[in-house]
């Protein structure tokens, strides 16, 4: 279904459409967290460790198909709300070329460097390095898959079709979880069981939504690459792509910190974050709706419409946000026990999970502005915003760390401060209007004229 918001209540359009992103990104993040509690229950407290210390490498491939996402988003949002169709379908066969091909390219990377990457760059500890580089080399052969979703998703979130990837993630998460129980518990594959589990349940999530795309969006002419929509799905795409990027590496950096304080930080770090990971869902979950709404109103000529976006999406991401941090605080033991984590590990856990948890109103003040940003094509700015957050966290956690003034907790306890840094660059960059001229499609464009 797709979805015309350059019309009507914005807080309605948004929050409708954010549901079922919030309820896709939550099937995504619940068996994410359950590969982690069966490895976790059913093999070790150090099978779980050396899968999750793998997080932060495969965010970086995540990451990079993400940020390429932005710019299909992007450019497909802007010809929609500009009604020039013909467009739309040549950008959705360009885009999904794209990401198919950088895709089957990572894949091959992934698989060859897997050893360095994990005993080079993370310097895992050689107890847990065998299980995290048997994980990681299995994980890397479904990238491509992961590109491809990622390009298919862009696109439908593009022209206000986020029901679909619902349904799409629905499949994934249930298929996921039923072959980690099977893979883990009952044949007992350990670390590989999850992995291979996590590969089947991506390739499926591709084939269905690749087949509901063409059928809905089906170009008479068959694929067709468009080199200049091609160029500015890349101009736009790329530098949040790298700021994505960035940003994984920034979080490897982080790891190998974190590695270095043994077992019990590398267990109550990784279970932290995962439970962490379901703030994420309704900050991102508006910021991506708000994204949709602003390219749709851009490339329809109605900027008058971004302001009450924006104020509605700050409104409703921060009530969420509060509710959800106080369940965090509240019960964060018995999250973090989940992953088989007890004494000191569970310790480190609790402690960063009550942190964090009142910390994600400054983050979703800053990613609904950041939305915003994204949505008119002002991707840029967006990238040094998280640029800024990422190398505050990062300089901070190591300098901590450095003068003895931290330690373990160096980490998140420098996170808000990043974030801080961050929302003053969006906001300024908001309200001095910069982000106003950066539209990349114009409606009343004359027939045969370009992007």
């Amino acid at each position: 279904m797709v979805k015309d918001m350059t019309t009507g209540p914005a807080w309605k359009h948004i929050l409708f459409f954010s549901l079922p992103l919030m309820a896709g990104n939550f099937l995504q993040q619940l068996y994410n967290a359950v590969d982690g509690i069966i490895v976790g229950q059913f093999v070790s407290a150090e099978a779980f460790s050396s899968v999750g210390l793998n997080l932060s490498l495969t965010m970086l491939f995540i990451a990079f198909a993400i940020g390429l996402g932005v710019g299909i988003a992007v450019v497909v949002a802007q010809y929609f709300g500009a009604q020039r169709m013909d467009d739309l379908l040549r950008a959705i066969d360009t885009a999904l070329i794209i990401m198919g091909v950088i895709g089957a390219v990572l894949t091959a990377v992934g698989i060859t460097c897997s050893g360095w990457l994990l005993r080079t760059i993370l310097q895992v500890p050689e107890e847990l390095l065998y299980m995290s580089k048997l994980y990681f080399s299995i994980y890397c052969t479904g990238l491509f898959f992961q590109f491809m979703y990622n390009g298919i998703a862009a696109v439908l979130r593009g022209v206000g079709d986020s029901r679909s990837t619902l349904y799409f993630l629905m499949v994934s998460a249930i298929m996921n979880i039923v072959l980690d129980l099977l893979f883990v518990a009952v044949i007992k594959l350990s670390v590989a069981g999850a992995a291979i589990a996590t590969v089947i349940s991506q390739a499926a999530c591709f084939i269905v939504s690749y087949i509901y795309l063409r059928r809905r969006f089906a170009s008479a002419k068959g694929k067709k690459f468009d080199k200049q929509i091609g160029l500015v799905i890349l101009k736009l795409g790329l530098p949040s792509a790298l700021q994505q990027s960035i940003v994984a590496l920034g979080n490897i950096a982080i790891q190998r910190l974190v590695n270095g304080f043994g077992q019990a930080s590398i267990g109550g770090y990784a279970a932290a974050n995962r439970i962490d990971g379901f703030m994420f869902i309704p900050i991102s979950s508006f910021q991506m709706s708000l994204a949709s709404y602003t390219g749709q109103n851009v490339g329809a000529g109605r900027m008058d419409r971004i302001k009450s976006g924006l104020v509605s999406t700050c409104a409703m991401s921060m009530s969420v946000v509060i509710v959800i941090g106080i369940l965090l605080y509240v019960f964060a033991a018995p999250a973090v026990s989940f992953f088989g984590m007890s004494g000191e590990g569970l310790r480190r856990g609790v402690e960063q999970v009550r942190f964090l948890a009142p910390c994600y109103i400054i983050f979703s003040i800053y990613l609904s502005t950041g939305g915003v940003l994204q949505g008119a094509g002002d991707t840029l700015m967006f990238s040094a915003a998280t640029l800024g957050a990422l190398g505050t966290r990062v300089f901070g956690s190591y300098v901590t760390v450095a003068l003895g003034w931290l330690g373990y907790s160096s980490p998140w306890v420098c996170t808000p401060i990043g974030w801080s840094v961050a929302l003053i660059i969006v906001l300024t960059r908001y309200f001095t209007g910069g982000w106003k001229n950066k539209a990349v499609v114009k409606k009343a464009a004359k027939e045969g004229e370009e992007l």
